[in-house]
């Protein structure tokens, strides 16, 4: 019965009344051609046990699922109502099931079999349907595990082709510079602006190129500080246009083409087949609209390092018992930091407000008070994560820093560079890096960049195997897609005042 209150109340709380129940559809006004997009608003079970944080979930057969929790490092295998029924991976060092220090990737292999790459030990586990460990290998490059264990979710999931080779996304290398750089100074090579999708035969470790895809541009400049150093700077691309990719359940290779919105796909037999261009809300881009995009980003960046650039100064003047600089004045619209000392002198112009929050004094532990009104309090404003009891701190605990006696050098104000306008593209992109998931039953999940804001979550456009356009999902705000089962099952990841929970959803 507590359960089926859960799975009712979690309904309550994935279709709120401004939404419509699943299985209705809602045409946005002005919204993109093709299908209407439609919000998940229920689900079939909701799991107990508290989690840190679902990176993967992987049907195994009788509706039970293995479950990665990264965060605490656990491999857990469910039942149907998601009730935990063993841990197959565990924590604790001293186990004979030992996760490992670092998170795991859980890849599908073939059948009811799994993969699990442990990043830190260099280690493939072969578990059969049941969550056993079969088989312990080495994974099969040591160089590129970071490719293939996942830990960049831009990167794309890797899977497992038709020919059971690992499949995973390298970076291409960059060519050496024409002119060699002065003696002394860093060469910091410009990323190349396409990536290779890579297959490694588990047994022999050949390596094949299964195709290239484009990624976002990236420049970097490499400057001499006065110290006599080097400083590094990114340029902000503030319009990636990219490419996504995918393994479908089947072994074939999807290549999300995002120039066209179209889908490549590559077969087992290494026949190459091409959809029709998806429907998408094109928006064109003119020279003044990019232009007036460049300006935006550059006054929104200048304003976020300013106000890292003020924070530092006050710690450092404080810390180190130094001085402003002289004519030094803090821009408008400036907001303190909680948590600094109540004795520590500010720039001219600012104050600490009434209500400010200052860091606790030596052997002091913050309490938490009620809010005024019983009005919410933001998960920054208490100390803690969204979900966390609401109240207000008498005071932030102070960050434990070691020093060693020498003072670093005053902060630096940064400058902002952002690609010219010349170089972005004509069009909004339609989608961005890390955008595409396959579904158990052969359908790419791609999650779309609409060129008018849509309230709620993420929507996704659904493309059959076919590569055509048959639905658009959008899921409820805060919610995350980690893993999906046959028959339209998809898994999410949800917070709510209890903690992390797992929530299964069978689509319409």
């Amino acid at each position: 019965m507590k359960t089926q209150m859960r799975v009712l109340a979690l309904a309550a709380v994935l279709a709120p009344a401004a939404l419509i129940a699943q299985g209705d559809s809602v045409r946005q006004a002005g919204g993109p051609p093709g299908p209407p997009i439609r919000r998940i608003a229920t689900a079939s079970a909701l799991s107990k046990d508290p989690l840190g944080s679902v990176t993967t979930v992987r049907e195994v057969g009788g509706g039970r699922v293995l479950v990665n929790d990264g965060t605490r490092r656990r491999l857990l295998l469910m039942d149907s109502t998601l009730k935990t029924i063993s841990v197959v991976l565990d924590s604790l060092s001293e186990s004979a099931n030992f996760y490992g220090p670092r998170a795991g990737t859980l890849l599908p292999y073939r059948g009811d079999t799994s993969l699990f790459v442990d990043p830190a030990s260099y280690a493939l586990l072969l578990l059969d349907g049941n969550g056993g460990i079969a088989r312990v290998r080495s994974v099969p490059r040591v160089e590129e595990i970071f490719y293939f264990s996942g830990a960049n979710p831009t990167y794309g999931m890797p899977g497992i082709d038709a020919k059971g080779r690992m499949v995973y996304r390298m970076p291409a290398r960059p060519a050496p510079p024409k002119v060699a750089p002065p003696a002394g100074v860093p060469w910091i090579p410009p990323e190349p602006d396409s990536a290779f999708i890579v297959g490694i035969d588990l047994e022999t470790r050949k390596l094949d190129t299964l195709g290239v895809i484009r990624i976002p541009k990236q420049e970097y400049q490499v400057r001499m500080m006065e110290t006599g150093g080097f400083n590094l700077f990114v340029t902000i691309n503030p319009l990636p246009s990219t490419d996504d990719w995918a393994v479908l359940p089947n072994g074939d290779l999807a290549f999300v083409r995002g120039r066209d919105y179209r889908i490549e796909y590559l077969h087992a037999d290494g026949k190459l087949t091409s959809s029709e261009k998806l429907p998408f809300e094109w928006q064109r881009l003119v020279d003044e609209d990019k232009q007036k995009l460049v300006d935006s980003v550059k006054t929104a960046q200048r304003r976020t390092m300013m106000q890292s650039y003020v924070t530092a100064l006050i710690r450092w003047v404080n810390m180190y018992n130094r001085q402003y600089p002289p004519g030094f004045k803090v821009q408008e619209g400036f907001v303190l930091q909680q948590g600094l000392q109540k004795d520590w002198k500010l720039p001219e112009g600012v104050k600490f407000p009434a209500n400010y929050i200052y860091a606790c004094a030596p052997g002091v532990e913050p309490t938490m008070t009620p809010p005024v009104g019983g009005a919410p309090v933001a998960a920054v404003a208490t100390g803690g994560p969204p979900g966390a009891p609401a109240g207000i701190p008498s005071c932030i605990p102070s960050p434990i820093m070691i020093t060693g006696g020498i003072t670093p050098p005053a902060p630096t104000l940064r400058d902002v560079s952002v690609l010219p306008a010349s170089d972005l593209p004509d069009y909004r992109p339609p989608i961005g890096p890390g955008a595409t998931r396959a579904d158990a039953d052969g359908n790419l999940w791609i999650r779309t960049i609409p060129a008018k804001p849509i309230p709620g979550g993420f929507v996704y456009d659904i493309v059959n195997p076919s590569g055509e356009l048959v639905d658009r999902l959008q899921t409820p705000p805060g919610y995350t897609i980690v893993g999906f089962g046959v028959g339209k099952v998809v898994y999410l990841q949800m917070r709510d005042a209890m903690g992390i929970h797992l929530a299964r959803v069978r689509l319409k």
